[in-house]
């Protein structure tokens, strides 16, 4: 009890159903993209079989695909190398879809610090992937 004699209400929480939907965007996420990357890496190692990780590295097979363009025309060739970069884009995608959805969830359920929180997660990942990880190259 306060001073003033009233209780303090309980945080609001979500529905089950939305945690589950949240879990579901990483699991989709995750089976998809190694999905993709498993079968477009066993075409590339059948097709490519003089290829070793050194040549495969110092090539750069996935740079030209690394814009939506490339990536568009890679995958309407049906370019083994533009699988493998859709793949990697959508590993990188799921966590960030996750987090986004938990800000959405979070806000629309009235759960402002874990909005808070999470919309920070999702600047810091942003951030790391838009900004800080092109310095690095």
């Amino acid at each position: 009890m306060s001073a003033t004699g009233a209780t303090a209400s309980p945080p609001p929480q979500l529905p089950d159903d939305v945690y589950r939907r949240m879990t579901l965007v990483l699991r989709v996420g995750l089976v998809g993209s190694l999905g993709i990357l498993a079968v477009g890496l066993a075409v590339y190692l059948a097709v490519h079989t003089s290829a070793t990780s050194g040549s495969a590295l110092a090539s750069n097979p996935i740079l030209q695909y690394l814009n939506v363009a490339g990536l568009a025309h890679g995958l309407a060739t049906g370019s083994i190398e533009a699988y493998l970069t859709l793949g990697l884009l959508a590993l990188v995608a799921t966590p960030i879809v996750r987090v986004i959805s938990g800000f959405y969830y979070f806000q629309r359920g009235g759960e402002r610090a874990m909005g808070a929180i999470t919309l920070t997660v999702l600047v810091l990942l942003l951030v790391g992937l838009l900004l800080i990880g092109p310095l690095l190259r």
